[in-house]
């Protein structure tokens, strides 16, 4: 079970029998939240949920199956001309399950109902022989044209277990247009990075093509789960909310029609008498080119649907690792966090490192020593606790470095540490021969590793955990509590569900997802994870650029943390544009990691006015979606890189603009999604106050970037007034 629904609250709850009424009504709403609704039409028997934005009409289609019927903007007054087809199905004990009111299938009842975040309608079919139920749900949230859906089988009265495979989130067959897909982090060093990296792609298919994404291990290893159609009018999205193994397909069925499906492959569960289980979560969407971009379609759905409503907070962030490794000691590290707090930084993490045998095999070994969960009392005699108080003085939070899901043999069974019969393994082998993964859906694996983790919190005083993955397996071992092939699903279901029960017991702490870089940067995290290092990757500045340009395509720019290093590609100190090499990390959350001991006053004080700076519109930041209004970086040097942020219903608005040389240049950049009868102040970074124009015009006639001289990294703000 997804331990986030265990959250909601239903306030209103109908259930409507099979049958139809007699008498034919309009449509009448049944819940609401806001502008998401759920309305049933007595006549038809069909259910509408949506949003101002968004209408999808669902019910049994006249082969008696539960089918998507419409999927309609209001707004605009089209349709996505979608096929009225079952969108969900499953094989149940070796038998293909559609979810229909015929045969050995009947369809119990129907529920609406809603709770603080939005509306949601479930369908509960009943398969006669297996004794076993299928619930079918489909969400919406306010202000946003993205349905939730999910299923849950539930074998309560069931006589034997319950095998499930051919899992299927959700497919549909729409008009045929151009498909987009959005790559994965493909290796986490220079050496191994692959071309494709957090880059938008799209395509148009030849009639019987099929593209298939996905992945077997990690979400986001070679793909992101998130797909976009483009008819050039209208822009269908859709994505799954899972941090494992999974399947998107494009397949172009006839020259006029597209089918898309999001799938679970090669994954068997067994559902035991007495227990339920319920399958990840997905979600679809359509919104108009004239309204607004997918990220801002998305952007409502993220914060109500999957954040329930939890807000983003970028802090100026300061880590070890760059600088030191794993050679940080306490004398060191209180002279960098006093420094530090002079530049306006807001967050101290101690990376790897800090615990007893780190460091045994040179500097950046942070394998030895893992899973000892001890603090090295040589190199912090007073403990991480006098940092965290030091940091806390100087009006900082304090965030410290784990790698949970794994431990390095040599700790195995030593009194109070793991236990080999923990140990993930596959055809017998851990896959490593220093380190091994902890299988969390041991129970007794996944106890000591929450005790581990309150502990440390609790002893360090942290405000925030960098929550690390550099490691993967999907493990077929028995004796844990999953069998030979559900090992990745069953690992990522118990994750999540180690995720939630530490949110409840400390519901301020601040959780960075980081795996190996964005391994598993994706929209099941982004439920239980606060912000997302991107790539260990985190120079030059165009290929941090890159990574953010491709990423909010999908994710707020809010999520999604670089890096500011001393590079030799990217100095701070002798190279000709250091405001490039900070401001190329702005438009998310701003990270350093460096030695500030070896700045000279003039450069300690261009970094503090940076960081003041990105302070004074970081409320922007922390609520915007973004768009791209150029191509992704890098450029070819005479052209430029934009991104457009948007935030407050478009009463704000940053544009980053990047030119790719330094010789002079002009650009004309269009904003987007700005209230056109509104007037805006327009200033710049650098210049200052630019003028003021109207929404509309700044829409239409765009605003002229000179540059002549200094920095090559143009930021501008635009505020209704």
């Amino acid at each position: 079970m997804n331990l986030r629904c265990s959250f909601v609250v239903a306030l209103l709850t109908l259930v409507v029998c099979a049958a139809p009424a007699a008498a034919a009504v309009r449509p009448q709403i049944v819940a609401s939240v806001d502008d998401a609704f759920v309305a049933y039409d007595v006549a038809t028997d069909l259910w509408t949920i949506g949003s101002r934005q968004l209408e999808l009409v669902v019910g049994l289609n006249q082969d008696r199956v539960l089918a998507l019927e419409r999927l309609s903007n209001p707004v605009t007054g089209r349709a996505w001309n979608i096929r009225p087809d079952a969108d969900a199905s499953l094989t149940a004990s070796g038998e293909h399950i559609a979810f229909s009111n015929q045969g050995v299938m009947s369809l119990v009842n129907v529920a609406a109902g809603a709770d603080p975040h939005g509306v949601h309608v479930t369908f509960t079919f009943e398969h006669r022989l297996l004794r076993a139920r299928v619930l079918r749900t489909y969400a919406c949230y306010p202000g946003s044209p993205t349905i939730e859906t999910w299923t849950r089988v539930d074998a309560a009265n069931a006589t034997s277990a319950v095998a499930l495979t051919d899992l299927t989130a959700w497919q549909i067959t729409m008009p045929n247009a151009t498909v987009k897909w959005l790559g994965g982090l493909r290796g986490d060093t220079a050496d191994n990075a692959e071309a494709g990296a957090f880059e938008l792609a799209s395509r148009d298919l030849e009639t019987g093509e099929r593209i298939e994404i996905g992945s077997d291990q990690r979400s986001t290893e070679q793909f992101v789960p998130f797909v976009l159609v483009d008819s050039g009018v209208d822009e269908f999205y859709g994505g799954l909310m899972w941090s494992g193994a999974w399947q998107i397909a494009f397949e172009r069925v006839k020259d006029d029609e597209l089918t898309v499906s999001a799938r679970f492959p090669g994954t068997s569960l067994a559902v035991a008498p007495g227990r339920a289980i319920e399958l990840p979560h997905a979600f679809f969407g359509v919104t108009s080119h004239s309204i607004g971009d997918e990220s801002g379609a998305l952007h409502q759905f993220i914060m109500n649907g999957i954040r329930r409503g939890r807000p983003f907070q970028p802090l100026v962030t300061y880590n070890t690792w760059f600088a030191y490794g794993t050679t940080i000691n306490q004398a060191v590290l209180t002279n960098e966090i006093g420094r530090a707090a002079a530049m306006g930084i807001e967050l101290f993490v101690i990376d790897a490192g800090w615990y007893v045998g780190a460091g045994a095999l040179g500097s950046y070994d942070f394998e030895s020593g893992l899973g000892t969960w001890t603090e090295d009392s040589d190199r912090f005699p007073d403990g991480l606790s006098a940092l965290a108080e030091e940091a806390h003085g100087a009006d900082m939070k304090f965030g410290i470095w784990v790698e949970p899901e794994r431990v390095a043999l040599d700790t195995v069974d030593r009194p109070d540490l793991a236990h080999e019969e923990w140990l993930a393994t596959r055809d017998g082998s851990y896959g490593s021969q220093q380190s091994a993964q902890i299988c969390l859906v041991h129970p007794d694996a996944r106890a000591w590793v929450f005790d581990r983790l309150v502990k440390l919190i609790n002893t360090t005083h942290a405000d925030y955990l960098k929550w690390d993955n550099n490691f993967w397996i999907n493990c077929n071992r028995s004796g844990h509590g999953h069998g030979a092939s559900d090992g990745n699903f069953a690992h990522v279901q118990a994750l999540y569900a180690l995720l939630a029960e530490l949110r409840q017991r400390f519901p301020d702490l601040l959780i960075e997802n980081v795996s190996g870089g964005g391994n598993r940067l994706d929209f099941g995290m982004l439920a239980y994870t606060d912000v997302a290092w991107m790539d260990d990757r985190t120079s030059p500045s165009t290929h941090v650029r890159h990574n953010l340009e491709g990423l909010t395509a999908a994710f707020p720019p809010a999520y999604l943390l670089s890096f500011v290093i001393d590079s030799e590609v990217d100095p701070i100190r002798g190279g000709n544009d250091f405001p490039l090499v900070i401001r190329s990390r702005m438009p998310g959350v701003l990270g350093m990691t460096y030695r500030t001991g070896d700045f000279d006053d003039a450069l300690t004080e261009e970094l503090s006015g940076e960081i003041r700076h990105y302070k004074t519109y970081r409320d922007i930041v922390a609520q915007a979606n973004a768009t791209l209004l150029s191509d992704q970086a890098p450029v070819d040097e005479e052209q430029w890189d934009v991104l457009e942020e948007v935030a407050d219903g478009g009463r704000s608005a940053l544009i980053f603009a990047f030119k790719g040389n330094d010789s002079d240049g002009r650009l004309v950049v269009r904003p987007r999604d700005l209230i056109g009868a509104a007037t805006y102040d327009v200033r710049s970074l650098d210049v200052g106050t630019l003028g003021s124009a109207s929404g509309d015009l700044l829409m239409k006639d765009g605003l002229e970037l000179v540059h002549a001289g200094g920095s090559r990294a143009h930021v501008i703000q635009l505020k209704a007034r």
